[in-house]
């Protein structure tokens, strides 16, 4: 490299003898980082030593690491050391956490256009600033030459980086999520960012990757540096014209090559979202779950979003952790079986509006014969292999020689289950809970208004007269909402700590899933009422093995109002004890590919996903219940509960990730969301066949209706 020192000591006079020498000095003193032009105007000038975050000595590039090297040129002005210290603190601290186990290199540099002395003295404390060294000033004033100087500099400083970044100083990026998708694109000639194929909205009418995040691969980085920057009187076809905007001048640089890797990623990254405007507490624990950068950050929302720890989905010594990212592809799958002349065929029994709907194998319980004598109610038991024989089981309710029981009661046969939802039958496995599906469905068929879904060890039933419009209940005070809460302590479970079972273990101690609650008579529609249950209420194996059971709620429907959760909060509920109004029907489908301890809690964070996004509430009640357990085996409860312990947190994750997504295009239908569930093993290739049968099964019924 050619040195040349600044024309200051091409003046004569023994008067600049000390300034000459002094220029000199320094020329040498920064002999390694330190260039001038040969045109007296200023090149970078890099003050800093290499910062490459893997490594202990920042002042090398090791030589036995293999890795691809990223370089980050993160663009900023000089009053902007705030976004710049929130940087250091958020994202580019979780670099160098990761250093060791993220697939680059990495070097950042913070770019501003000319050192003052605040400036400087950041630089010594930090050590990461360059200064292009730039004299345009102000808002879209020659970016694109910034962007030139930036290739230029990696070019002759870096010459094997593979990647080279540019971005602003007000992006928050998400460093695994980022660069594990870099590592898949990763190409010399890759040109990726925030696309925008709008030729006519771009000053150059051509597509371009936006400048506030743009990476370009080696070839194409190199190409820019060895070619002309030309500020008047230019050839467009050889010259690099500047539009004064980085993005639109990069992408009309690289529209002369037919080779470019164009890799728009916009439903990755949120470009110039207003924060301020939307729930963020729904998207600070959530965000790199499905993005990998934010722009137009604030420092607050940079703190905010950097709360958020990357999954480890795996370690040598302490185990795994379930990551809830996709990991199988959807494979192909036979189509449904077209040979039935229809999916749902209505038989003789009358409509009714309140249907209540169990399947068991159990001769009839008392709560079976409970529900069976209440007036108003008509009751559809579905049965199974296992199940008493018809005759058998009607005459034990007490059905025997009275023919008004036949009005109300329904025993729905296997037989009959094959011929008026065939496709359901054809679906779903016997001897199996799933089996229970069919009974809704039967409901459904037969004009319900509500279903109570009940199991044969819980007797009782919700009072209606409580949820007239409007009743009093009590909310989540305002600002005090988070993405789950736990109902069960505002109902004074015994225990300081207790918890339905599918609530994710990682939040039971956790005060923000206790918020502060409020009374209200403001007008809500339910969908869904999950009563409580004393004696035996529904809490997991781990609880009933450490915790004293059975115990009662403290509660009553006389002393508590109802719990509404707020729009956008997530609670687990059952199939044991659970009031379903008409809006929320479509919902009540459980998967088949899970154990039946896990298939209630994952049908209510499904169906809790679509409820949000019509506005329609989920309520939990005082208990109208009380359970009489049949038998258990704990450990088998916990072997079969397992999914619940590893994957509940997760799957609430995803799906708030989903309701709360940016773009109104993202949200999923019921099968589509059933196939997202498949890609991240929540359920089996089955659960997507039978969520096309309940589907076809319910539209069908919907179109005679």
């Amino acid at each position: 490299m050619e040195w040349r020192v600044h024309s200051v000591c091409m003046l004569s006079g023994l008067k600049y003898l000390m300034v000459c020498i002094f220029s000199v000095i320094l020329v040498i003193g920064f002999s390694e980082h330190l260039l001038f032009s040969t045109h007296l105007t200023w090149q970078p000038v890099d003050r800093s030593s290499v910062r490459e975050i893997q490594h202990e000595d920042h002042n090398s590039l090791s030589t036995s690491d293999n890795r691809p090297l990223l370089v980050l040129g993160i663009l900023s002005a000089e009053l902007n050391s705030d976004f710049r210290n929130a940087s250091r603190s958020t994202w580019l601290s979780t670099v160098s956490i990761l250093q060791d186990t993220l697939p680059f290199r990495i070097i950042y540099k913070f770019l501003l256009d000319q050192p003052t002395n605040d400036t400087i003295v950041e630089n010594d404390k930090y050590n990461d600033i360059l200064f292009l060294n730039d004299t345009h000033q102000g808002r879209a004033v020659k970016f694109g030459y910034k962007l030139y100087v930036w290739y230029k500099y990696i070019y002759e400083k870096y010459p094997d980086t593979l990647l080279a970044a540019k971005l602003d100083d007000d992006v928050f990026i998400c460093v695994p999520q980022l660069l594990k998708r870099l590592n898949e694109l990763k190409s010399t000639k890759l040109y990726y960012g925030l696309a925008h194929e709008n030729k006519k909205a771009t000053p150059t009418g051509i597509a371009c990757i936006d400048e506030m995040f743009v990476v370009v691969g080696k070839d194409l980085s190199e190409r820019i540096a060895r070619r002309k920057y030309c500020a008047e009187q230019c050839n467009a076809t050889i010259d690099l014209i500047d539009t004064n905007y980085g993005g639109s001048s990069l992408g009309s640089w690289l529209s002369i090559y037919d080779d470019v890797d164009f890799q728009g990623d916009n439903h990755r990254i949120v470009y110039k979202l207003s924060f301020e405007t939307i729930a963020l507490d729904h998207v600070k624990p959530l965000f790199c779950l499905r993005y990998v950068l934010c722009h137009k950050s604030s420092i607050q929302v940079m703190k905010q979003l950097h709360e958020y720890k990357p999954v480890l989905v795996s370690d040598a010594v302490t185990g795994s952790i379930f990551s809830g990212d996709i990991v199988q592809k959807l494979l192909p799958m036979p189509s449904l079986t077209t040979h039935h002349n229809a999916f749902a065929i209505m038989d003789k029994m009358p409509g009714c509006d309140n249907w209540a709907v169990v399947t068991t194998i159990n001769y009839p319980t008392k709560a079976v014969k409970s529900m069976a004598s209440l007036p108003n109610w008509c009751l559809v038991i579905v049965a199974d292999t296992k199940t008493p024989l018809e005759s058998t089981y009607l005459s034990k309710i007490g059905m025997k020689n009275n023919s008004n029981y036949s009005k109300i009661i329904k025993y729905l046969s296997v037989k009959e289950q094959t011929i008026l939802y065939p496709l359901l039958s054809e679906i779903i496995p016997l001897n199996t809970f799933g089996r229970k599906n069919i009974g809704y469905m039967y409901a459904i068929h037969h004009k319900a208004k509500l279903i109570w879904d009940f199991d044969d060890d819980n007797d009782g039933i919700a009072d209606l007269n409580d949820f007239k419009k409007p009743f009093d209940h009590v909310k989540v005070c305002k600002h005090s909402q988070n993405i789950l809460l736990n109902p069960y302590p505002y109902f004074g479970g015994k225990e300081t700590r207790t918890w339905p079972r599918g609530f994710p273990l990682q939040y039971i101690k956790s005060n923000e899933t206790l918020p502060k609650l409020c009374t209200s008579r403001r007008n809500v529609q339910l969908g869904i009422l999950q009563s409580l249950a004393n004696n035996q209420p529904d809490v997991d194996a781990i609880y009933r093995m450490t915790r004293d059971v059975p115990f009662n709620f403290r509660a009553s429907p006389t002393s508590h109002r109802p719990l509404v959760l707020p729009r956008g909060t997530y609670a687990p509920f059952n199939a044991q004890a659970t009031l379903w109004f008409a809006p929320a029907f479509a919902y009540m489908a459980l998967p088949l590919s899970v154990n039946g301890r896990v298939s209630d809690i994952w049908r209510s964070y499904i169906a809790q996903y679509f409820l949000h996004s019509k506005n329609i509430r989920l309520a939990f009640s005082s208990p109208y219940v009380i359970q009489d357990r049949n038998d258990h085996t704990l450990l088998r409860d916990f072997n079969a509960e397992l999914d619940l312990y590893q994957k509940s947190k997760q799957l609430v994750e995803f799906l708030s990730l989903q309701q709360y997504s940016f773009r109104q295009y993202d949200k999923l239908d019921f099968v589509e969301l059933y196939k997202q569930l498949y890609t991240r093993q929540y359920i089996e290739q089955l659960d997507i066949q039978f969520a096309e049968a309940w589907t076809k099964t319910l539209a069908s019924i919907t179109e005679s209706a």
